[in-house]
């Protein structure tokens, strides 16, 4: 079992549903989120298996993502400082229940 360490302690600023796990619906947060972990020294495979333990996931992010192995190709070094990947989920996921609420 992956237990959260202080180097994870930044998944706090990323939003969460009702269950308590990490909304991560879209491609843009999935690839941030992933990128982060692999910067805080998780490799590929123990990042995916957090993202299965802490995560809500859309079929969009499972398909393209997860299921067609692109994580494999995303790498540490790009990944984007956490207050702008937190912020830009935040954002993301404010305007998809928004649409949701008004459509």
């Amino acid at each position: 079992m992956i237990s959260v360490d202080p180097e994870l302690e930044f998944l706090e600023a990323f939003p969460k549903d009702h269950n308590g796990l990490h909304i991560v619906y879209d491609l843009y947060t999935f690839d941030n989120l992933f990128r982060l972990l692999l910067k805080a020294d998780l490799d590929h495979e123990d990042a995916l298996f957090l993202i299965f333990a802490k995560c809500a996931l859309s079929a969009v992010v499972f398909q393209e993502r997860i299921h067609n192995r692109q994580y494999t190709s995303l790498m540490a070094q790009d990944a984007v400082p956490v207050e702008i990947a937190a912020s830009k989920a935040r954002l993301i996921h404010y305007m998809m229940t928004q649409a949701k609420r008004d459509g």
